[in-house]
């Protein structure tokens, strides 16, 4: 059964004149009549009876006539409006699948998941935190649309956006020598104690890299998996550490203090990624451009 088909018999129906019914439709009345006789065998029952010069509905024919006119409508409606649905957002376009690693998920998504609720109220969001490597790999599995991560990211199966660039600042115990400082060297920190994150996150790789490159901060007395265990072990006094800004402001200072580097600021990129290959879900590039506005603020 072909919607080709389905146009013919119902045209036929209508006029109930296999010649009127090719005119409607535009089409030789030969093709038009072997189209219904196709039909009829993959039925397998006779739609019409023929008359003479006219034809008649069967019961078979008159049982097929509603459904067809039912499928013939929902096709014609698919494809007035499901371009228009999938960009307003209406119909069935309302699912996205996003990813975000640890050190910018719990600072950047609940904020953002609620804009864009807001402003798409059709949304139905689903949100998987996990490391870099990992949601590559699910995005690249189809199992997530797009993911926020930090760069680089060196898959050229993917397409990267970035959102925004993120200082590094330093937190410190308050009752540190140096926390009532805005701005402090890298010089200051070759002595301290380090408490940081465990290089299985990105964050914790860029990190080292800074460190290594400005002979920094090389007695390391904690590597964690949590930015929270983070500052609580740098309010307890263990050391200080490196951190995002987004952390350090979300986390506030009253047991804890952070500051700037001076020179050789710490930047990290926020970056979003998705398939190339790939359309991107509307619901995405909108969660984009709110994240980029939330980071600029």
């Amino acid at each position: 059964m072909e919607l080709h088909q389905l146009r013919y018999f119902v045209a036929a129906a209508e006029t109930l004149s296999v010649t009127r019914a090719a005119e409607r439709c535009r089409v030789a009345q030969p093709s038009l009549s072997q189209q219904i006789a196709r039909l009829e065998r993959s039925i397998g029952a006779r739609l019409f009876d023929r008359l003479g010069r006219g034809i008649a509905l069967t019961d078979a024919g008159r049982a097929l006539l509603p459904r067809a006119r039912r499928i013939l409508a929902e096709v014609r409606d698919a494809e007035a409006n499901v371009q228009r649905e999938a960009e307003e957002g209406s119909g069935g376009a309302a699912a996205v699948a996003v990813g975000a690693i640890p050190t910018v998920a719990p600072y950047v998504l609940p904020a953002a998941i609620k804009a864009l609720r807001a402003d798409h109220p059709e949304c139905e969001p689903t949100i998987r935190e996990a490391l870099t490597r990992d949601l590559v790999e699910l995005v690249l599995e189809n199992q997530l649309d797009c993911a926020i991560t930090s760069t680089p990211i060196d898959d050229d199966r993917l397409n990267v956006q970035v959102l925004a660039h993120e200082e590094l600042v330093v937190a410190m115990p308050a009752s540190h020598a140096l926390a009532g400082r805005a701005q402090i060297g890298w010089a200051d920190l070759r002595t301290e104690p380090v408490v940081t994150l465990d290089e299985m996150h990105c964050l914790g790789r860029q990190i080292q890299g800074f460190c290594s490159v400005r002979s920094s901060a090389s007695r390391v007395v904690c590597r964690t998996t949590q930015l929270a265990t983070i500052f609580e072990l740098v309010a307890l006094g263990l050391g200080v550490s490196i951190v995002p800004e987004m952390a350090a402001r979300h986390h506030g200072t009253r047991r804890w203090r952070y500051a700037h580097l001076s020179q050789h600021k710490p930047i990290r990129q926020i970056a979003m990624v998705w398939r190339g290959d790939r359309q991107r879900p509307r619901l995405s590039l909108a969660l984009a451009e709110i994240v980029a506005r939330g980071l600029a603020k």
